[in-house]
This record gives C-alpha cells, sequence and structure tokens, in this order.
C-alpha cells in the first residue's frame, strides 16, 4: 500500500507541476518561423522572467510541503551571505533568490528557474573548504543566468512542457521519498521525450562550470575550486550507479570535465586561501545536528580538535560544545565555549551556542543581555534576532512576538519565522495573530486550504473592525488566487 501511495503522490505531483507550467505559454508551443532570443535574453518570447518566477514560487511551495526543510537560521544566514557574494559577481540578472536547505545528509544541489536554489546539508560534509562549496553553488547560479530551463523550452517546444513538469517532480521524489524512487521518475520521463534534451546536457553543464568559474574569480575567490570539487565528486562516483547520489546523477563529473575546469584556470597564478573558520563551524554544525544522538558525534569532535590546523580544530571544539549542549552536559560545554570565546568574542554563531547553554539551563536572563549585547554590535541579524526571540518565548512573549512580526516584514518569504510568530503569538494569548500567522506559514508550505481556514476563523475575533476584516478577505483571495492558477 506504501508503495501505492508513494506513486500516487509522485503522480499529483508531477500532474501540479504540468498544470502550473501550462499557463505560462502566451502563444503556440511550437512556430515554424520563431525568432528565438539571444542566449540568456531575459525577454524570451516563450517563457518570460515574470513566468519563470511565478513557476519557481509554485514549485517551492509544493517543496516545503513534502520535504524536510532545514529549520536553523544559523546555517541559513551563512549560505545567503555566501550565494549573494557570488550572485552580486554573476551575471544574473533577476537577483530574487530564495535559497532552500533540506534536511538531508546526502550530496545534492539543484537551481530550479524563478530564482530557486535548493542545497542538501550534506553539501558541508562532501566540501572540504569554503571555495569548494562556493563552486557548486557559483555552477547552480550559472544555470539561472542563462535561463537552461527557458532555453530548453527552445529548443525543445513540443515536448518540455510535460517533461520538465515531470524533472521537477523528480527533484522533489528524490529529496522525499528517495533517490531511487525520484531517479526511476527522471527515467521515465526522459524515456517519453523525443531527446534527451530536458536533462542537463554536457553543453549547458560546460556552460554552468565555465561561467560558475569565472563568477569565483569576480568573487576573488579560488578558480580552481571547481575542478577540487569536482575531484571530490569523482571518488563518489565509484559507488555502485544505485546508490550514486542524486546530485551526480544529473551534474555526471568526468575526467575530462575535472580537465577542462583546470584548463580555464590555467592563466591565474596559484594562490594560497586560508580556511575560513565561518565555513568550518558550519561543517561542524551541520555533523552536529546531522548526528542522530550527540554520544555519535563527540568522539568526533575529541578528535578533530587534535588536528594540527587551528581553524579546524577550534570548530571541532564548536561541534564538541553543540554535542555536550544536547548531551546535557552543560558544565563541559561551558569550559569549552571559553577557549572560543577568548578567541573569537564576537563571533556569533559561538555568541548564539553560549546563550543557548544559558537557555537549557533556564537562565533566561543571562542569555536575553548576551543577545541583545550581539545585537547591539549586529542590528537586525537574523540568527540573533530569532534566538533572543526564543529566549523572549519563556520570559515575555509578547516581546518575543514584537521581535518576530518585525522579522516578518523584511522575511516574508520566511516559513520558519511565520511558523515561530505563531507559536510566540499563542504563548501571548493573541489570538488573531496566531490565526494569522498560521495562515501565511501554510501559504508558503502549499497548504492553501488550511491557510484560507485558518484566516476564516479570524474575522469574528475582529468585530466591528472595518480596515482589519478587509484586510482578512482580501489576503484570502490572493490565496484563492494561488490556488486557482495550481489546479
Amino acid at each position: 500500500m506504501g508503495l501505492v501511495q508513494n506513486n500516487l503522490k509522485i503522480c499529483s505531483l508531477a500532474c501540479w507541476l504540468v498544470m502550473i507550467l501550462t499557463p505560462t505559454f502566451s502563444g503556440p508551443v511550437y512556430a515554424s518561423n520563431q525568432n528565438l532570443p539571444s542566449l540568456g535574453d531575459p525577454m524570451s518570447a516563450l517563457v518570460s522572467s515574470a513566468q519563470e518566477r511565478k513557476l519557481g514560487q509554485g514549485f517551492l511551495r509544493a517543496l516545503r510541503k513534502q520535504a524536510p526543510i532545514l529549520d536553523d537560521p544559523i546555517i541559513q544566514d551563512y549560505l545567503e551571505h555566501l550565494t549573494y557574494k557570488l550572485v552580486s559577481n554573476s551575471q544574473l540578472d533577476d537577483r530574487r533568490l530564495d535559497l532552500i536547505i533540506i534536511d538531508s545528509p546526502t550530496l545534492n544541489a539543484f537551481a530550479v528557474p524563478g530564482g530557486i536554489i535548493g542545497i542538501h546539508d550534506g553539501l558541508f560534509k562532501y566540501s572540504e573548504t569554503e571555495q569548494e562549496l562556493a563552486a557548486i553553488l557559483a555552477h547552480e547560479i550559472a544555470h539561472l543566468s542563462q535561463r537552461h530551463y527557458a532555453r530548453g523550452v527552445e529548443a525543445q517546444q513540443k515536448s518540455s512542457m510535460l517533461t520538465m513538469a515531470g524533472v521537477l517532480a523528480s527533484i522533489i521524489v528524490m529529496t522525499t521519498v528517495s533517490g531511487e524512487a525520484g531517479t526511476a521518475l527522471l527515467s521515465t520521463v526522459q524515456g517519453v521525450s523525443a531527446s534527451d534534451q530536458l536533462r542537463h546536457s554536457r553543453a549547458r553543464e560546460a556552460e554552468a562550470d565555465r561561467i560558475g568559474i569565472n563568477t569565483l574569480i569576480a568573487a576573488k575567490m579560488n578558480p580552481r575550486a571547481m575542478a577540487y570539487m569536482f575531484e571530490q565528486l569523482e571518488k563518489t562516483t565509484r559507488y555502485k550507479s544505485n546508490s550514486m547520489p542524486e546530485f551526480l546523477r544529473t551534474h555526471p563529473v568526468t575526467q575530462s570535465r575535472i580537465t577542462d575546469a583546470y584548463n580555464q584556470t590555467t592563466k591565474y597564478p596559484s594562490k594560497d586561501y586560508p580556511l575560513n573558520i565561518d565555513f568550518q563551524i558550519m561543517k561542524a554544525r551541520a555533523k552536529a545536528i546531522n548526528a542522530r544522538s550527540p554520544s555519535e558525534v563527540i568522539p568526533y569532535f575529541l578528535a578533530g580538535i587534535k588536528n594540527s590546523d587551528l581553524v579546524r580544530q577550534h570548530a571541532n571544539i564548536y561541534g564538541l560544545v553543540l554535542a555536550l549542549t544536547e548531551e546535557g552536559k552543560f558544565q563541559e560545554a561551558k569550559v569549552k565555549l571559553a577557549e572560543l570565546l577568548e578567541i573569537y568574542p564576537n563571533k556569533i554563531s559561538i555568541r548564539i551556542a553560549e546563550a543557548n547553554v544559558y537557555m537549557m539551563l533556564q537562565q533566561f536572563k543571562k542569555a536575553e543581555v548576551l543577545l541583545k549585547d550581539a545585537l547591539a554590535n549586529n542590528p537586525g541579524n537574523y540568527p540573533l534576532t530569532m534566538m533572543l526571540a526564543e529566549v523572549l518565548m519563556n520570559t515575555s512573549p509578547e516581546r518575543s512576538q514584537n521581535l518576530l512580526t518585525k522579522l516578518t516584514t523584511e522575511r516574508q518569504n520566511d516559513a520558519f519565522v511565520w511558523y515561530h510568530l505563531a507559536e510566540a503569538a499563542g504563548l501571548a494569548k493573541d489570538i488573531p495573530a496566531v490565526h494569522w500567522s498560521r495562515a501565511e506559514y501554510f501559504v508558503l508550505t502549499g497548504n492553501l486550504d488550511r491557510a484560507i481556514q485558518q484566516l476564516s476563523y479570524v474575522v469574528p475575533l475582529v468585530p466591528n473592525n472595518f480596515q482589519q476584516e478587509s484586510k482578512i478577505r482580501t489576503r484570502i483571495k490572493e490565496i484563492e488566487a494561488i490556488k486557482k492558477e495550481g489546479r
């Protein structure tokens, strides 16, 4: 029965994606003498940037609904900053991006039309340096900047509607069901297709490599990191084909591809790029939060503390602090934290780890003072604000609600901010705000019926408030319009 249900889920999702794709074509599916735009032209006659954006947002809602999304402001903030550093040095014109992190230790990353970049936090395990992780991001940004989806439509107009929907569906299946199920769906889609145009072709992969390397150069990062990462991934291809990571199925690494990546950088002199402490801390953090239990990773971090490289050594101390805190060994965690704070007194991730120890010890005032001090030096910082809101939920839910409400104006598309706001509003006994926040969370996670239901609960709670009632009814109509587009 489980297999049947999974197959139904796959079919339903594929059909939904076909339907959301269909309205994006304003003209005939093919034309005999179509004047095609230049490569990467944002004014594509077939699929505009605005249409891609709508497609991407629909896909994002579906992904959030079915995939395990990582709720970790620290890793999210780090990856967003790294991504925007690369984007600001890229050819991407429309820089409205949504970065989504899949809570999975597997190796995968993908780009979806409309500015969606997906990353499995397992990439931290496969990347040894920030430069290598940046190479993967630069590659995915290049797929977006060159509008490979729109160009795929141009290249194969008759079948790309159905097949692109299948490709997008396969990404979700790989994430939510299994890599094998997703790959099987992708293979089926390809079999139906008249050609292999739907998969990342070798030409487009090579183009994304080349432009990604140029982005690394412009961002003053190591251009050889692309080749280094490919070499790292090439080792992974030694797996049996039926257990090969999803990323390598859609981004095959060959020796010639590695050579090409090296050849593109021959004119640039070799240079040492010191290890980045923030990346190494994120690598340790991902290791800690993906562990089945703290005891599983404590020996790993203890061994890592003996590393001769000081940056890796410090990152392993950080990972150990997280594991010890989760294990309830607070005094040991505080001792190790003291070592880090002496070296990195203003490092936000370490300050949050310290505040978390105090919160776990129910020393909320100490945690609050620490976080406010850090925010004074880093106004509006996302991870610090989220951590302070969590602390305040225990002492002053109203203040937590105010903090999170302000944050929703800056991060309207962040489902987890709305989720935590609903929790804070509930503790503050602000029931209309609970329902409104839940509604926004459900919109972002693709549960549109539940979103409308939550807003309908608010109407009787605001009697004689015409302005508020009008705002609610307008929002319900907006959600119904989104729902209609997806039918």
